[in-house]
C-alpha cells in the first residue's frame, strides 16, 4: 500500500483495493484525456484502455500534459501508454491507435468509459453502446474557458437526452485554455474515482467556467422521445463510411483493402517511413492495415493522397 498510503487515508483500505481491481476504458488522449490518464494511472486503477486515433502535433504541447517536443508526429495512445508505464508500472495498460468506431466498439467493455474526445458523432457512439450494455460513462469537454462533466449512469438521462445532433464548436476551430482542460480533466477523473469505489456521484450536468470562476449545476431530466432510451441505438447499427472527416480539423480516416506489407515496402524506397506497433506514417499519411488516416484540406485531396500512395 506503500504507493498509495496518501491516498488510501482518504478513500480507505476496502476503496483503495476496488481501484486497483477496476478496468477503466479512455477514449481520446488530447487534452482532457492526458489529464484523466495521468491521474487515474497514479490513483493505482488497476487497468486501464486508451484509445485515439492520431499524432502528436507541435500546437498540442500547450495542453496535452503528457507530451513534449520529441513526441511530435508519434501515435499519441501508443507515447501516452509508454510514460504512464514509467509512473506506475504496478498497472495494466492497452494501447489502441484506432478509431473508435462499430469495429472497435467492444474495447470500451470495462467497468468504466471516460469520453475525452472532441468529436460529436463518437460521443453519441459511446452513449449508445454504453446504454445498450449498463454501463457507466462520464462525458467531458472543454472549450475556450468553460467545460462540462457530466456521469451518466444506466437509469440517468443519457447524452442524447441532452445534446442535439449538431455540430459543436471544438478547440481546433474556437481556442481553449489549458487552465481550464486541466480542470474539467481533474473533476472527471475524481468523479470517475467516486464511481469506482462506490461513493456518491455528482448527478448533475457541471459547467464550469473559468472567466467568472464558477462551477454551475445544471438539472437534466431524461427525454420522453430519447432514442436512445427508447432502445434505438442507430449509431451502433449505422452503415459503416468508407471516408470519414474528423470534427473540426483536416483529417480524414479512409477504409479500405491492401496488401499493408506491399505498401510499406513500396513506400519505403522513396520515403523515409516511421513504424509504431504495426503502424507506419510518413508525410501527410498514417497507415493501418485497414484504414488510413490523411491530413488533407478537403475529401477530394485526401481520396487523391490515398489513390497515390495506397492504390485504387
Amino acid at each position: 500500500m506503500g504507493r498509495y498510503q496518501k491516498q488510501a487515508l482518504v478513500l480507505g483500505k476496502e476503496a483503495q483495493a476496488k481501484l486497483q481491481n477496476s478496468l477503466v476504458a479512455i477514449v481520446g488522449l488530447g487534452a482532457l484525456g492526458t489529464v484523466s490518464a495521468n491521474l487515474l494511472c497514479r490513483a493505482g486503477v488497476g487497468h486501464l484502455v486508451l484509445v485515439d486515433r492520431d499524432l502528436v502535433e507541435l500546437d498540442n504541447l500547450q495542453r496535452q500534459v503528457l507530451f513534449d517536443e520529441g513526441d511530435i508526429s508519434k501515435p499519441k495512445a501508443i507515447r501516452v501508454a509508454e510514460k504512464l508505464r514509467k509512473i506506475n508500472s504496478e498497472i495494466k495498460i492497452e494501447s489502441y491507435f484506432e478509431n473508435l468506431d462499430q469495429d472497435t466498439i467492444d474495447l470500451l467493455d470495462t467497468d468504466l468509459v471516460l469520453d475525452c474526445t472532441d468529436n460529436l458523432e463518437t460521443r453519441f457512439l459511446i452513449n449508445d453502446y454504453c446504454k445498450k450494455n449498463k454501463k457507466p460513462w462520464i462525458f467531458a469537454s472543454a472549450i475556450k474557458q468553460a467545460g462540462f462533466v457530466y456521469v451518466i449512469a444506466p437509469k440517468k438521462p443519457c447524452f442524447r437526452c441532452i445534446f442535439k445532433e449538431a455540430s459543436l464548436e471544438t478547440c481546433e476551430t474556437t481556442g481553449v485554455l489549458n487552465a481550464i482542460t486541466m480542470q474539467v480533466g481533474a473533476i472527471q477523473s475524481n468523479e470517475a474515482i467516486k464511481l469506482l469505489v462506490d461513493a456518491e456521484v455528482e448527478q448533475d450536468l457541471l459547467f464550469i467556467n473559468l472567466t467568472k470562476n464558477k462551477i454551475e449545476k445544471i438539472k437534466v431530466k431524461k427525454n420522453k422521445d430519447c432514442l436512445t432510451c427508447n432502445g434505438v441505438f442507430n449509431y451502433l447499427t449505422a452503415g459503416k463510411k468508407d471516408i470519414t472527416k474528423f470534427c473540426g480539423s483536416g483529417t480524414f480516416l479512409i477504409k479500405g483493402s491492401f496488401d499493408f506489407n506491399e505498401v510499406k515496402a513500396r513506400l519505403k524506397k522513396n520515403f523515409n517511413i516511421k513504424e509504431s506497433e504495426g503502424v507506419f506514417y510518413f508525410s501527410n499519411l498514417t497507415v493501418f492495415k485497414d484504414k488510413v488516416l490523411i491530413k488533407a484540406k478537403t475529401e477530394k485531396e485526401a481520396r487523391s493522397l490515398y489513390s497515390k500512395y495506397i492504390g485504387n
